[in-house]
């Protein structure tokens, strides 16, 4: 693993590790008392695995390098050898992101703990923080995977029931632990200390899976839970706090409601050190940009330690805290220097670390079960289906999706009142690179269609739902779907068509419609679907089996719970109506429309293109595998432009 911020090794002798302290206990006296002390701490974390745990890529049914849990439990062992006086947390979104997770989350008379907890207590995790995907499979299954846990589950703005303030609330879990530990100085001795861990999680989880939570969780905003809930971590004896922040990194000024607030957290004066996630990058390094209270280089967020893992076990976080003993005041220790990275310094271990055999062995059965329900055929597709070009062209994939999606919808609302009104369906790629890296595309050849490849079509376990709309609230569907793309000036060279900071799953195109696209207008909604250019207008000559689409006109969508709880928060006021919400997951919808058909697939029609822009070109992206989908973008004359160090395919589009 790469060092990304340069950082001198903290050693010290091993000491043994005793048991986690509840946060209400009262504060253990030092087993010697000195006046002064120095010692060393480590903090190592992880962050956003989405239930990778071993080097296997189940959607391509082959094994690969270079991510999974197993893969860096290496470093993680390394990082643990070098300090003995280490700890080890995760920083959230753990649960949902595979076919492993997705096969847990349907199997009946299940006995066994979540393969994902499982990991954790076998590499012995000292605690962790829930992410927003978490919740996706419902509470009672994130209650019961829970169970299981041996270690503290630490979130203090994530309710039940909201107080009067945050610190009265009802938490889903614990808001925070106080670990105690036994540790050893600099000259061998023994000291105890007394670590407070506390959680966050974006509040937007409200929102994102209100069909699951809507009644039964309440969000509060980041920096106000943890403004009244830090104050007590100190007065119950704390010496060092950690926030495991399951947010990304933004402004030091803190808003109301942030979903990034890793930065302003940081600025709190009781944090002495962040652990940051959910974005899916890395810190320190170069894929954060220097602003107002962060520095890349020096892994450093308002002036404290902090990292960010990157995703699916393709980082350790690393922060080495050098703590002082204080002699007055009610805090015992105080940090006198911190530094932060990621990776472990080379060659600082000479002898490798144990076997990394017990951790593939407590998961291997639940591995093996996996793979067999992967491997199950649910029908045939005449065409490929990949998604290595659906954010440029009609897509045969998402055509699929959506005529799935479309057939149950109808036979849900048959003989209801709303039978009668044009139906239309969505759907969004969301496997299309991005932050996955070049092989997260969809890559179906044509014939068997498996159960992994369910999971690769619709990786996220939504569920359906049906809206109803008027024609121009469908007209501004689609234009929140184009933000995806930069504005393009005629007559430019090798622009970039897309905007890389919009994830591709914000994407929807609706087959049953026709339209183009203008790129020479600016986006009229931004990415969270906030209107900002009034006049603008990208969609064009809308139409519906070849008439214009009435403004007026009343419409049934069926999308997933996930964009139409975006749409109804961007709404505002003007909530759309909800026609069908029954909890049904779209992956299921989708394997039972494929196990009736028997064959499906089909190419695509041509209802969306790019308004022609002559003398034009555009710079599109792809990955692994992309020359065999050449053919999806034809009519754009693609001109390789070569690959890049990541692996992603650069392809030049004429207009």
């Amino acid at each position: 693993m790469s060092l990304e911020s340069a950082a001198f090794p903290l050693s010290g002798p091993a000491a043994p590790r005793p048991e986690d302290d509840s946060p209400t206990q009262g504060d253990p006296a030092s087993s010697q008392p000195e006046a002064s002390a120095l010692l060393n701490l480590r903090l190592i974390a992880t962050s956003d695995l989405h239930a990778c745990l071993l080097p296997y890529d189940y959607c391509a049914n082959r094994p690969v390098a270079g991510r999974s849990l197993s893969d860096i439990s290496r470093q993680i062992a390394m990082a643990r050898a070098e300090v003995p006086n280490s700890l080890l947390f995760d920083n959230g979104d753990f649960l949902q992101g595979n076919p492993l997770a997705d096969y847990i989350a349907t199997a009946r008379r299940r006995r066994r703990a979540h393969p994902v907890i499982t990991a954790f207590n076998t590499l012995r995790y000292d605690a962790v923080t829930l992410g927003n995907h978490e919740f996706n499979y419902g509470l009672r299954f994130l209650r019961h995977a829970l169970s299981q846990a041996h270690f503290p589950v630490v979130s203090a703005n994530i309710a039940t029931k909201l107080g009067k303030s945050p610190s009265r609330d009802k938490t889903f879990v614990p808001p925070f632990a106080i670990l105690t530990r036994s540790v050893t100085d600099e000259v061998g001795r023994r000291h105890t200390l007394r670590i407070g861990v506390i959680g966050f999680a974006p509040p937007q989880i409200e929102v994102w899976d209100r069909d699951h939570l809507e009644g039964h969780i309440r969000m509060r905003d980041i920096i106000a839970s943890a403004k009244a809930w830090l104050p007590r971590l100190r007065a119950r004896g704390a010496d060092v706090i950690v926030a495991l922040a399951h947010s990304g990194i933004g402004a030091l000024e803190a808003e109301d409601g942030m979903e990034n607030a890793a930065t302003a957290l940081a600025a709190l004066p009781e944090v002495d050190a962040v652990i940051a996630g959910h974005c899916h990058l890395t810190f320190p390094g170069p894929g954060i940009e220097t602003s107002p209270g962060v520095d890349p280089v020096r892994g450093l967020l308002a002036g404290k330690p902090a990292v960010m893992p990157g995703h699916s076990g393709s980082h350790v976080g690393v922060i080495d805290l050098a703590l002082a003993r204080t002699t007055h005041g009610k805090r015992r220790w105080r940090v006198t220097s911190a530094e932060a990275r990621l990776g472990v310094v080379p060659g600082v271990v000479a002898t490798a670390p144990p076997s990394l055999t017990p951790l593939r062995a407590a998961i291997a059965q639940d591995h093996r079960a996996a793979l067999a329900w992967s491997r199950r055929i649910v029908g045939q597709t005449r065409v490929a289906l990949g998604t290595h070009f659906a954010t440029t062209a009609p897509n045969a994939a998402l055509d699929l999706i959506a005529a799935a999606k479309a057939d149950y919808a109808r036979a849900a609302l048959e003989g209801t009142g709303w039978a009668n009104l044009p139906l239309l369906s969505s759907a969004a790629p969301f496997r299309a690179g991005g932050r996955g890296g070049a092989a997260n595309f969809t890559d179906i050849p044509a014939g068997p269609v498996r159960m992994r490849n369910l999971s690769d079509l619709y990786i996220f376990p939504n569920t359906l739902v049906v809206l109803a709309l008027t024609g121009a609230e469908v007209q501004d569907w689609l234009e929140q779907s184009a933000a995806l793309f930069r504005q393009i000036q005629p007559g430019e060279t090798d622009a970039d068509l897309h905007d890389v900071a919009v994830p591709s799953f914000t994407f929807e195109t609706i087959p049953d419609l026709s339209y183009a696209i203008d790129l020479s207008q600016p986006a009229r909604f931004d990415p969270e679907g906030r209107l900002v250019n009034p006049k603008a207008q990208r969609i064009v000559g809308l139409t519906r089996i070849g008439q214009r689409l009435d403004p007026d006109e009343r419409l049934l969508l069926v999308t997933n719970n996930h964009r139409a709880s975006r749409a109804a928060s961007a709404l505002g006021d003007r909530k759309p109506v909800v026609v069908l919400a029954d909890g049904a997951l779209t992956q299921t919808v989708l394997a039972n429309y494929i196990r009736r058909e028997g064959v499906v697939g089909a190419p695509p029609p041509r209802n969306w293109h790019f308004l022609p822009m002559p003398g034009t070109s555009v710079r599109v992206t792809s990955g692994v595998g992309a020359e065999a989908h050449l053919p999806d973008i034809a009519h754009f004359r693609p001109l390789s432009l070569g690959q890049d160090e990541d692996g992603f395919q650069h392809y030049r589009l004429h207009l």
